[in-house]
């Protein structure tokens, strides 16, 4: 969760809150929204450790719990991880027990900064079968035993919709290439982005949103169902390649 999340805090405490044994508490700081009295939702940004304390307790409050076990900071620019002051925060609160695990969402050279570091616990970063460029931070991060928790696990599904008129219309050119029906066969283009991401084995989870209970059971299913195979793996690799060819003519 994070606090940016507006009411999804309140939502684990209200349903999930009273089975603490049974789940890991993962959410974010350093960006929150605030709901003002017009009904608005303002979003604040402030990743330094005078800010990071109490947006923590406010967390706590939220989800009811006496400490957090992942605490991540949610998407800090490259100054604020170079050099602000958000670690130290994070390490107070780890040290008074309100968490356990210090971590940040970040990607590209935010995330390798954090790396470089070498004091988060995990890292939460994108990384898909459209957008594995990832995979050396992912690594590098393993060498120093760090956690890895992968957002947009699936890249938002985009090869399942309409081509965007928007820039990531050549991801979703590049979906429609890698995830073509003679390379997935009778698999869902969903279930190989899935089980492509899940076989590799520097990934520790996948945050595969939905709202719908049947693609959770189905992604359940999915991730059960092993890696894809060495001749699959080896044609996406293909396509992949050739589809970074044709972006670039």
């Amino acid at each position: 969760s994070s606090a940016a999340y507006r009411w999804s805090e309140e939502l684990i405490a209200k349903y999930v809150g009273h089975r603490r044994d049974e789940f890991i508490f993962a959410t974010k700081c350093g960006s929150w929204r605030v709901l003002q009295p017009n009904g608005e939702w303002v979003q604040t940004l402030d990743y330094s450790a005078k800010a990071i304390g109490p947006q923590i307790d406010r967390s706590l409050q939220r989800l009811k719990i006496d400490y957090i076990d992942i605490i991540q900071l949610h998407s800090p620019a490259y100054n604020d991880v170079a050099y602000g002051d958000g670690l130290e925060g994070l390490k107070k609160a780890q040290e008074q027990g309100k968490v356990r695990f210090i971590s940040l969402s970040a990607d590209g050279d935010v995330a390798r900064k954090a790396v470089e570091i070498g004091e988060y616990d995990t890292l939460q970063i994108t990384y898909n079968i459209l957008q594995p460029e990832s995979a050396d931070i992912i690594a590098a991060a393993r060498e120093k035993e760090m956690g890895i928790i992968i957002k947009n696990p699936i890249a938002n599904a985009i090869y399942e919709k309409p081509r965007p008129t928007d820039s990531s219309g050549d991801l979703w050119d590049c979906g429609q290439a890698i995830l073509a029906p003679e390379c997935v066969g009778d698999l869902s283009r969903v279930e190989v982005a899935l089980r492509w991401l899940l076989h590799d084995l520097n990934v520790h989870t996948a945050i595969v949103g939905t709202t719908n209970i049947h693609h959770l059971e189905a992604n359940v299913s999915f991730a059960e169902s092993g890696d894809l195979g060495e001749e699959m793996l080896a044609e996406i690799g293909r396509r992949f390649e050739q589809a970074l060819v044709e972006r670039e003519k």
